[in-house]
């Protein structure tokens, strides 16, 4: 054995405990069967050849089987899974003995080392340990301690690791709380070697606030630290999306420590703020750090660049139905700042008695708080509320940062990706950002794309109507001024909206016909602003407006044709089929006739008109949509009939067809109450009543949604706002 190495502690643990070594050394002589296995022990080190030197091989195999059984038989069960797979005995005590006295493997060279022992002293060195501490038996742990009070300092993992890193990442509140009470405020610090994380920052990456909350108290500077990337922790757990995480570590991280002049982290704080939705925090830093938004962040984005991009943050964002709105006007909300989310510290000193009665009354507060987010929840009042708090904080964030940019230079608008940003905004038609940051600084009216093209070039490119309606605001100078603007490719505004719109504005309407519609309506509206010569200007690749419209709408064009013609065929076989029935309906009337007379027996039964007259109404309307859809079949698919022509004969031929079977369902119920019309039936003509209910609500809720979407695309008010209220 090495000069100066000991023996396991679980021989004698009470010797060990005292720091007796060589008591200890003795205990183990005195408990091995003879003296010779001591010294097979102490000074083998190799492995006798076997060819070579069989006698020396045999009595050396003998030696080291007897000297193994004996350190194996004294060992703990625990300790003997450490050292099961050595089969030779001096690589089984040196390895026992470095395990429980680190100290006296460092300064070793690892070639003195025997191969198998380097490869395992790793994984199994200190595999209780991590067990205890991932399973949180304190007791386990706390024996490593008292063995080795320096093992809080060791690094234990593969990944450089210390116990307080493995503490964390298990989530055990309890644990991490005892390691702390044991460590020094430098201990906190240590880092592992895989991206350097102090303990902090791992507790940050999977929101334990608690563990958080226990290190911060015991070294306030944690908060300071940075990882290999040189993010600080609130950012960690920002980008994790950890919110209240995030929240608290704001709290407690220095406000100079996001300071422009420190370095990029507080402008990706901020920006990361903005794509996770935690405006509060974001706000907060920039009421103290107005700079930060116009300050590259670590991935050389400012915030207003990354504001730009989320469209969801603000109400021109989104659309809500009439009753949505209603929702959304009427909720009243309350911008709160970061801090007053941020959860409280719960001291040491606090008594146990009194936090469980607070949290028996944490909990029924709890359960009610669970039962009331339910129902608002259910009634839509709790998403209006917070879209309506997001919009709010959003607008307020936006006024903020257009404050910044006020007086800033051509220079400086540049550097802080201010232009871009009112590309993207355009892109995205944020229209606040567009009406504040231009109101803040009206130079940036003429800000231009790569391709020299104008917000309102960009608007129609990227078809965003809410943009474009602003050009009506303007006053007649400027107006001519942006409609007069033409790209670096001599494209006007008419030849931008006859360029095929962008897929993720085409997703959004119903069927190739529709979006063809939709694309018309474009052309045709911006052909109604500009002046009449801009018809026949032509481009750079020599097309006219007219002539690259056609271009790019071809397949277009001929997927609206063939949507269209999908539609009028299915439709056609169903109202035939109608048609077919309702006709053979009417002369075989229910009760039959009068032999005399010829005439029906319940002519005289209110039921028996209702059967008729439905019956007639679902022939005639079955029959206009026969027609109608025939005539889709064989119209003329030319650009301009899928403005208005085409898609007013598919609302007529679907709006027909759900008359049609609405009217024969009627004169179905009708025809069976005729027939039932006895008192032991009654109980069965409402169920039927109902089952014939069913198809006409089917139709309604696959089919009537497109013939809505249809005829307000036609005849209602149209997509383009063009009040007379002037912006700038």
């Amino acid at each position: 054995m090495a000069a100066g190495s000991v023996a396991p502690n679980t021989i004698v643990p009470e010797a060990l405990r005292e720091g007796n070594y060589e008591n200890w050394r003795t205990c183990i002589k005195r408990y091995l069967v003879a003296q010779d296995l001591w010294d097979v022990v102490k000074n083998i080190s190799t492995k006798p050849s076997k060819n070579e030197d069989p006698e020396t091989y045999l009595s050396w195999k003998k030696k080291n089987a007897k000297s193994l059984h004996a350190i194996q038989i004294s060992c703990s069960p625990n300790m003997l899974s450490h050292i099961r797979e050595f089969s030779i005995a001096k690589e089984a005590w040196d390895f026992l003995a470095k395990m429980h006295n680190p100290s006296l493997s460092r300064g070793v060279s690892s070639h003195n080392i025997s191969k198998h022992s380097s490869e395992n002293t790793s994984y199994y060195e200190y595999e209780s340990l991590i067990k205890a501490l991932e399973h949180g038996n304190w007791y386990l742990i706390e024996t490593h301690i008292r063995a080795c009070p320096d093992i809080l300092r060791e690094k234990i993992s593969r990944t450089g690791q210390t116990a307080l890193h493995i503490a964390t990442q298990s989530g055990n509140v309890k644990i991490v709380e005892k390691l702390v009470e044991k460590m020094d405020k430098e201990d906190l610090e240590l880092k592992e070697e895989l991206a350097q994380f102090t303990p902090l920052a791992l507790a940050c990456l999977d929101g334990f606030i608690e563990i958080a909350q226990c290190m911060i108290h015991k070294n306030p500077r944690l908060v300071c630290i940075v990882n290999e990337n040189g993010h600080l922790p609130v950012l960690l757990a920002a980008t994790r999306g950890k919110k209240e995480m995030t929240r608290f570590l704001y709290s407690v991280t220095p406000s100079e420590e996001l300071a422009p002049e420190k370095g990029p982290n507080g402008a990706t704080l901020v920006s990361t703020c903005i794509v996770k939705q935690m405006l509060d925090v974001a706000l907060d830093i920039l009421e103290k750090h107005p700079r930060l938004a116009i300050s590259s962040g670590k991935d050389n984005f400012t915030p207003i660049y990354v504001l730009a991009q989320m469209p969801k943050l603000f109400p021109s964002g989104g659309s809500l139905w009439f009753w949505q709105r209603w929702i959304y006007y009427c909720t009243n909300v309350r911008l709160r700042r970061a801090h007053d989310q941020i959860p409280t510290y719960i001291g040491e000193n606090s008594s146990q008695q009194s936090r469980q009665s607070d949290n028996i009354i944490v909990n029924v507060l709890n359960q009610l708080h669970g039962m009331v987010s339910h129902l608002l929840d259910f009634l839509g009042i709790k998403n209006m509320h917070a879209k309506k708090l997001r919009n709010r904080q959003a607008i307020k964030l936006l006024k903020c940062i257009s404050c910044t940019i006020k007086n800033l230079k051509v220079e400086q608008l540049d550097e802080s990706l201010v232009y871009q940003a009112i590309i993207q905004a355009v892109k995205h038609g944020i229209v606040e950002f567009i009406t504040e940051i231009i109101d803040s600084n009206p130079d940036l009216l003429a800000s231009e794309d790569f391709s020299k093209r104008n917000i309102f070039l960009t608007a129609i490119l990227h078809r965003q109507e809410k943009i474009f309606g602003l050009l009506h605001r303007l006053d007649n100078l400027r107006r001519i001024q942006m409609i007069s603007h033409v790209d670096m490719f001599e494209n006007n505004m008419l030849h931008l909206a006859g360029m095929l719109a962008p897929p993720r504005q085409l997703d959004g309407i119903s069927g190739a016909a529709l979006q063809m519609q939709r694309e018309l309506q474009w052309f045709k509206e911006v052909e109604s602003v500009v002046p009449q010569t801009f018809k026949d200007v032509m481009n750079k690749d020599g097309k006219k407006p007219c002539d690259l419209f056609t271009e790019q709408h071809a397949s277009l064009m001929k997927d609206g044709e063939k949507w269209m013609k999908e539609i009028a065929n299915s439709s056609t076989f169903v109202a035939a089929l109608i048609v077919t029935i309702m006709f053979a309906a009417a002369f075989t009337i229910p009760g039959g006739t009068n032999e005399k007379t010829g005439m029906p027996n319940f002519l005289q039964n209110p039921l028996f008109m209702l059967f008729i007259t439905s019956d007639a109404i679902s022939l005639f309307s079955a029959t206009t949509s026969v027609l109608m859809f025939l005539g889709i079949m064989t119209s003329q698919y030319a650009e301009s009939k899928f403005l208005t022509r085409l898609p007013t004969k598919l609302i007529i031929g679907l709006s027909t067809l759900f008359f049609s079977i609405a009217a024969m369902m009627i004169s179905f119920s009708a025809a069976l109450a005729i027939w039932l019309n006895d008192p032991s039936t009654k109980y069965v003509i409402l169920p039927l009543i109902l089952l014939a209910s069913i198809p006409v609500s089917l139709f309604a809720l696959l089919l009537f949604p497109l013939l809505v979407e249809i005829f307000i695309s036609t005849y209602g008010p149209g997509i383009f706002d063009r009040r007379i209220e002037r912006w700038y």
